[in-house]
């Protein structure tokens, strides 16, 4: 006799059923969508924060080129004004040089127009001195060549001057020579052109040129001037070397 098999108490049934095709096809391509919008909102984010990190770097590149013009601009308006201080420092400086040499050149005029007038009240004061004959300047400088030296003497006749002063000047270097102390007679130092004798009434300037031993070591040129003529007269002047 014959069993029938039963069914085993418990166990759920499984039921199968049948996939269509074209509803796979479906979720396959919905899928697939969908994982191109993730990639696409991805690329778009990227995209996105790139473009406003540029746009901020846009931005602080555009502000400091602001800055730097600016910068420039300052730059160049110092310099501007630094160059208008110096020119006006530098005619400033220039006004007060010229003032400076105006002042000297007045002074010096002064200095030589005093002189003349004391120069020629001694000449033309009238009445009798003890001392005719004077002194009015006595220099010397260095003239062209080694060891020359231009003597410049003006002498006056003070008090009377109705008659001529005549007389003659000799000159003597004063220094030491070989460590020892003597006094050279400067008539063989003198060259053709150099004036010692005088004649006037007023006043007349002697000059020459004389020449320096190498050995002697000069400390003073000595002058002296003596009036052999109707008027007595001598005078004596030592000028520093």
């Amino acid at each position: 006799m014959a069993r029938r098999d039963r069914p085993r108490a418990g166990v759920d049934d499984v039921v199968l059923m049948p996939v269509s095709p074209s509803r796979r096809r479906r979720r396959l391509a919905l899928a697939t969508v969908l994982a191109v919008l993730a990639v696409l909102i991805a690329f778009g984010a990227g995209i996105w924060l790139a473009r406003g990190g540029a746009l901020d770097q846009d931005r602080r590149n555009q502000e400091l080129r602001t800055d730097l013009q600016q910068a420039r601009d300052r730059l160049a308006s110092a310099r501007h004004d630094l160059a208008r201080f110096r020119a006006d420092a530098q005619v400033s400086d220039q006004a007060g040089e010229q003032l400076r040499q105006e002042i000297r050149g007045l002074r010096d005029q002064m200095a030589e127009l005093e002189e003349a007038v004391a120069f020629y009240k001694n000449v033309m004061s009238p009445g009798t001195v003890d001392q005719p004959l004077q002194v009015q300047k006595f220099e010397v400088v260095p003239a062209d060549g080694e060891r020359r030296f231009r003597y410049r003497l003006i002498l006056v006749q003070a008090g009377d001057n109705r008659g001529y002063l005549s007389g003659r000047v000799s000159l003597r270097l004063k220094g030491t020579q070989d460590g020892e102390a003597v006094t050279v007679e400067a008539d063989d130092l003198l060259d053709e052109s150099s004036d010692l004798r005088f004649r006037f009434r007023y006043f007349q300037e002697l000059s020459g040129t004389l020449t320096v031993p190498e050995a002697l070591q000069v400390s003073a040129l000595e002058m002296t001037a003596r009036a052999t003529g109707g008027r007595r007269g001598e005078v004596t002047q030592s000028l520093p070397w």
